[in-house]
């Protein structure tokens, strides 16, 4: 069984323009910051008394624990902070790669949408540019995609 992409998947606040409030300075508010995105992370993070770590596979959306996944598929954003308060969990490391490897995960998920990213403020945030690619097909899909990532797209 699978999980509901739409319960971890979560990037309209985060796309650069759309929130002047969008929390990209660095990864804990990054997910604290919705419900999705925590849900998420906290499949990822392998902390101490963290029973939802490994919940699903994030490459098959297949469901590794049903109790747990079935717990935290239903828990608020409030829970889930308490939840990491409580806890003192903390998700160190290198905050931008932290975030892209989320949006390389969407991006594995929802095949019509990409990103590029840009650190800014001599590394104080990151701005997300979201990029629609449901008007390619195939090769030229492929194409369009690989540009965004080298930065050589040529809009049209």
């Amino acid at each position: 069984m699978k999980i509901d992409k739409k319960l971890v998947i979560d990037y309209q606040d985060i796309i650069t323009g759309k929130n002047p409030d969008c929390p990209t300075y660095n990864n804990m508010d990054f997910y604290l910051h919705s419900a999705e995105r925590l849900r998420y992370k906290l499949n990822e993070v392998e902390e101490h008394n963290n029973k939802f770590f490994n919940c699903f596979n994030t490459k098959t959306l297949e469901i590794l624990k049903p109790l747990e996944w079935q717990e935290l598929s239903l828990m608020s954003l409030e829970a889930m902070c308490e939840l990491v308060e409580t806890n003192e969990w903390d998700w160190l490391g290198e905050d931008f790669m932290d975030m892209q490897e989320y949006l390389y995960f969407i991006e594995d998920h929802e095949p019509n949408v990409a990103f590029t990213t840009h650190i800014s403020d001599d590394d104080e945030y990151m701005d997300i540019f979201f990029h629609d690619t449901s008007k390619y097909v195939g090769k030229e899909k492929a194409i369009f995609t690989e540009g965004l990532r080298l930065g050589k797209t040529i809009s049209r």
